[in-house]
């Protein structure tokens, strides 16, 4: 199903691992109507960019989405540049590790906010505009750990959770102006924070997924293009799950 040309997408996190690739695929498809938000380096995306005859100086907006006033500044950038949003995917995030009574609160915040606060404060600066129009598609980003738990990582835990709480409230806030808000819950994926992950650890969750492999971050497209079209209007609230079968 096609994404809306009435308006640009923006995805934040585009130069980590999955952005990259969902950057990667919307180009595939012929669709370049994209702002790129990154946080600190933009070397991969903007290379990708290039490959594929775009302007790095038109599509990349550097914004640190846990500061408002960056985030204000990235709003207006890209309404300058693009016009109307029609879409927003929330990929940007962080996470470490650390057991909970090792854990500071500054790194909990900080983990807290990186995967939070940025989402909501992309949101709360472009709906707006999303508003005014009567249209728009936001998807957020949040993981099987947040069903699940990991030891370890109780901060991303926290914050994913409460990611889905996000969307389900604001799409009830939003439905009656054709806004859909969903969430997709990932599970494992050859992208992203894996690349953390010691390889014995990783041969470990291959086992746990019943379908026994990760998930190729060029997988998640099709139904990032879906909640984007214009078709899946009466998709909202939702938390999807992508993750091989893999529940517990």
């Amino acid at each position: 199903m096609k994404i809306s040309n009435t308006g640009a997408v923006v995805i934040t996190g585009s130069n980590g691992g999955l952005g990259l690739r969902l950057v990667s695929e919307f180009l595939k498809e012929g669709f370049t109507n994209i702002a790129c938000h990154y946080h600190a380096h933009s070397e991969s995306i903007s290379a990708l960019l290039k490959q594929n005859g775009l302007d790095p100086h038109k599509h990349l907006f550097k914004a640190d989405l846990v500061e408002e006033n960056e985030v204000v500044a990235l709003r207006k950038d890209v309404h300058e540049k693009f016009g109307p949003v029609w879409g927003i995917v929330n990929l940007a995030g962080a996470s470490s590790n650390a057991v909970s009574w090792k854990l500071t609160s500054a790194e909990f915040t900080r983990v807290l906010n990186a995967n939070l606060m940025s989402t909501f404060h992309v949101i709360r600066e472009f709906l707006p505009g999303m508003r005014e129009k009567s249209q728009g598609r936001i998807i957020n980003v949040s993981s099987i750990v947040a069903h699940t738990g990991v030891p370890g990582a109780s901060h991303y835990c926290a914050s994913k959770a409460a990611i889905e709480g996000l969307t389900k409230a604001i799409a009830q806030e939003v439905a009656s102006k054709l806004i859909t808000v969903n969430c997709l819950a990932l599970g494992y994926f050859d992208e992203g924070l894996i690349r953390d992950v010691p390889p014995e650890h990783v041969a470990l969750l291959r086992q746990r997924i019943p379908i026994k492999r990760l998930g190729n971050a060029s997988e998640i497209y099709p139904l990032v293009s879906y909640l984007l079209s214009p078709g899946a209007e009466f998709m909202t609230g939702q938390v999807l799950h992508l993750n091989g079968g893999q529940y517990t």
